[in-house]
């Protein structure tokens, strides 16, 4: 009898590690199983749903750009005019979207100093454009802008009102600095002027809107127009409109040839 108890004893104690063991290994096998579920959502998802949103966007009939805003307040391009530039870049979507070949075609415009893309996501295109400001004519065909670049169009004269330039072939960019120059100089004074002229010697005459000639030289420009600027308020302004021709190629003065029938002429030291 005593050995029954004790077999029934150990039978007992036996019992209970089989059933921790079986819980142990139960809770491994979940514990692993929602790693690997942890491990999928985190890394694997992501990386499908990022490669077949890049298989998406890569088709250019997907979230295509529903809008084009010009901005840059144009005051002699067409807004219009630039839409059949613009229209065949913009068949696709912003992410294909060739900005830089598109910057290029609108530049190409002679009255475009530059032109930059903003993207707006997901269907919206800015386009900011930098217009060329005229500020004289180049003969009939072009014209001065005014960073000193030389613009293959005209506008109507009538339209504008600004000077006209005349200078040999070979002189062009020294006289588009030269005229720059004296705009430079004269600004503020009350006299625009409507013609500069520069002759094969490098001999500059400008014209003002009165009619008066200016005879500037080609030797201490900037000098001879601003003593001119002084004897005007000095001396001239009550008779500016008798005067034909200003010399200034003088040392240390100016010349002054009257209207016809008017005084003879005069000359202004200072």
């Amino acid at each position: 009898m005593a050995r029954t108890k004790k077999r029934q004893q150990a039978t007992r104690r036996k019992a209970p590690r089989t059933a921790m063991k079986s819980n142990f290994n139960v809770a491994n096998i979940s514990n692993l199983a929602w790693k690997k579920l942890a491990l999928f959502a985190l890394v694997v998802l992501p990386v499908i749903a990022f490669i077949g949103g890049y298989q998406w966007i890569q088709d250019p009939q997907n979230m295509t750009i529903k809008s084009v805003e010009i901005k840059g307040g144009l005051k002699i391009l067409d807004k219009t005019a630039l839409q059949p530039v613009i229209e065949p870049y913009t068949r696709t979507n912003l992410y294909l979207l060739n900005t830089s070949a598109l910057e290029k075609a609108i530049e190409s415009n002679s009255w475009v100093r530059s032109a930059s893309m903003t993207k707006v996501w997901p269907d919206k295109l800015i386009v900011k454009i930098v217009e060329q400001t005229p500020v004289a004519f180049w003969g009939k065909k072009e014209m001065l802008a005014e960073n000193g670049a030389i613009i293959k169009a005209s506008l109507n004269k009538k339209d504008v009102e600004l000077p006209m330039l005349f200078s040999p072939n070979d002189k062009g960019r020294n006289m588009a600095k030269g005229f720059l120059k004296i705009r430079n100089w004269m600004k503020g004074f009350p006299l625009k002027m409507v013609e500069f002229k520069e002759d094969m010697r490098g001999s500059w005459q400008i014209k003002l809107e009165n009619g008066m000639t200016l005879k500037i030289g080609r030797d201490q420009q900037e000098k001879r127009l601003r003593r001119f600027m002084v004897g005007y308020k000095q001396s001239l302004i009550e008779v500016i409109d008798k005067i034909s021709v200003v010399d200034l190629r003088y040392t240390n003065g100016f010349a002054v040839k009257w209207k016809k029938g008017l005084s003879s002429d005069s000359i202004f030291k200072g």
